[in-house]
């Protein structure tokens, strides 16, 4: 079993030695001690080491804060607990400390048992912490994902027309499905499911179906025909229906 790496942040050499040998005593492994701001950067970009807690003194060395530190870390180090070491007792800087969403803070001098207590609450919270975001950003992508699939029905419904007899009309592509497989279609014969589409179950006169046909000159009543009847054997034969002889409409569903 793999042993809780923690990273120790303090700029008093005996005291982060001691809590070293403190640490490696309770069964934690520390993976690294740094004194401030530039060296934590340094073991953790340049030697690459990846923490499971860290253990943060408030005062270090150098311009930068412990708890500016941490605030820096958690865009690093989104999931790594800190805990706050410190002989400050103050309200106001326990406070200041708080806001960085710190795991714990523990006044020095601290008992060993109440280190230990301390490192074993942050790690069981974080623990439930990511569990949470993950839960929570997968609850996020699913929403997304539901979301992408409704824009796309909506999109879909907006150009396409339900057909009786498992039709399906696509205004945008302009093709004819029976369910999910287009209908093999030629271009005169697509025409007639378009115009046909574009008022669908109203009445369409034979005279617009062949202007939209033959725009240039009419073929006439016998080509119309043939053409409406090899149109008819590719689909069903109750599809397209002749009204009195008025015209012709398509079915809707």
């Amino acid at each position: 079993m793999n042993k809780t790496k923690i990273l120790i942040v303090e700029d008093e050499p005996i005291i982060a030695l001691n809590l070293k040998q403190v640490l490696a005593g309770l069964g934690y492994e520390p993976c690294g001690i740094s004194n401030n701001r530039c060296n934590t950067m340094r073991l953790l970009n340049d030697e690459q080491i990846k923490p499971d807690l860290i253990l943060m003194d408030i005062y270090l060395q150098g311009p930068t804060t412990g708890i500016v530190l941490a605030k820096e870390l958690k865009d690093i180090l989104p999931n790594v607990p800190v805990i706050f070491l410190t002989a400050n007792s103050e309200l106001a800087t326990i406070k200041e400390a708080s806001e960085t969403m710190a795991y714990g803070y523990l006044i020095k001098p601290y008992k060993k048992s109440h280190l230990q207590a301390a490192i074993e609450v942050a790690l069981e919270k974080a623990k439930e912490d990511n569990k949470n975001k993950l839960d929570l950003t997968a609850v996020k992508n699913i929403n997304k994902t539901l979301e992408h699939k409704l824009s796309l029905d909506v999109e879909r419904k907006s150009r396409t027309i339900k057909l009786k007899y498992g039709y399906l009309y696509d205004k945008e592509k302009e093709i004819l499905y029976f369910g999910d497989e287009p209908v093999k279609l030629t271009s005169k014969e697509i025409k007639i499911i378009k115009v046909l589409c574009q008022t669908p179950g109203q009445n369409v006169s034979q005279e617009q179906l062949e202007y939209a046909i033959w725009q240039d000159e009419p073929a006439g009543y016998a080509a119309f025909r043939s053409l409406l009847f090899r149109l008819r054997n590719k689909i069903h034969k109750d599809l397209i229906i002749n009204q009195n002889n008025t015209g012709y409409k398509i079915e809707l569903l």
